[in-house]
Formats: structure tokens, sequence, C-alpha cells
């Protein structure tokens, strides 16, 4: 059984975009691989049924922006369900974009303890890895060998566990523990 993605609990808002049209959501929690939202337009969409009009069908990319964190991208509905007279719809990522950047607090977002083991690419070469810690938008590692990176070095990251692969930047480098940390650019969710 795959390991379930920490949640991360917010309390941000956002929209999905539908041709002209938004609506607007407030985010219960967010991972790596995903959030739940309850949306705030409930006088516009009262069932699955109708949430299914709004974006164009069953299994279609759904365009999404949550405002703070400062992050967008498409993601396709989980489940649609509705509770206490609200619509909660849970949404997997395809892609998401963290070029705007995170500045929510001065450490980022919230980090949480978790090893996951992945790869990073750079310098023509992989790097295997287990992270020490994670957050919504970044990851700190620890590599098996030295890695030559510096600084703001773009680099490719493929994590098996948490479904997804992207490029990042590299915020900071301890070589001497053969320790890094990455922050997300551009993320694609299997």
């Amino acid at each position: 059984m795959k390991k379930r993605s920490e949640r991360f609990v917010l309390g941000s808002s956002g929209c999905i975009k539908a041709g002209a049209k938004e609506l607007f959501f407030n985010v219960k929690n967010m991972s790596t691989t995903g959030l739940l939202i309850e949306v705030k337009d409930n006088y516009q969409i009262n069932s699955e049924n109708e949430f299914d009009t709004f974006v164009g069908g069953k299994n279609c990319d759904i365009n999404f922006h949550v405002f703070n964190p400062d992050v967008s991208g498409v993601a396709k509905v989980v489940d649609v369900a509705l509770a206490k007279g609200r619509l909660i719809i849970s949404l997997k990522f395809s892609v998401i974009n963290f070029e705007d950047g995170f500045m929510v607090f001065k450490r980022r977002l919230p980090r949480k303890e978790t090893q996951v083991q992945g790869q990073l690419y750079c310098h023509n070469q992989w790097y295997s890895f287990i992270s020490d810690d994670i957050s919504l938008n970044g990851l700190s590692v620890k590599i098996d060998v030295p890695c030559p990176v510096s600084e703001g070095e773009r680099v490719t990251l493929e994590v098996p566990t948490l479904s997804f692969w992207g490029s990042a930047r590299v915020k900071w480098s301890a070589p001497e523990d053969f320790r890094l940390g990455v922050e997300y650019i551009n993320l694609i969710h299997n």
C-alpha cells in the first residue's frame, strides 16, 4: 500500500477557473500530491453533477490557484461530496507551478520530519537521497555521496514514493554532511 502524503492545514483560499468562470474555495488541507477544498460559492453549485457541468465533465483537467501560499497548476478531481450543506472536493495534482514563491513564514512553510527516498539529477549524474523533512515547497535531503551543487542551481527531482518528479532550485547546501535543501519550481504528478 502506498504511503499517504503528509497533510498541511493552511487556512488559505483560492479559486478554480473554468473558462471565464471562477469558483472560490477554502483549502481544508494540502499535501505535495493534492488538496482538499470546500467550495465557498454553494449558491452557484450544490451537487456533484452541477460541479461536473461547471468544470466541463468528469476527468477534466482543472486549473486552480491557491492564494497563500501562491501556487497554481492543474489537477484532477478524485472525489466530490456534500457535507453539512457544503461541497467538499478532493483534487490530485497533475502539474504544480511554484515559480511565484511561498513567502508565508520566514522559514517558508511548516515542515514535517518525513523520510522519503528519491533521486536528484545534476551535472549529468543521478544522486540518491533520503529526505530529512518535507514541506509543500521543498525538501531537505541527505545524499549518499558528495554532490557538486551550489545555491541557486537548478536540479531535477524524482520522488517515486510521493509519485512526483520535476525541477527544483538548490536553496542551501552543507557539503560536509552531504545535505542540501531544494525548493520546488515545477512538479509533475504521476
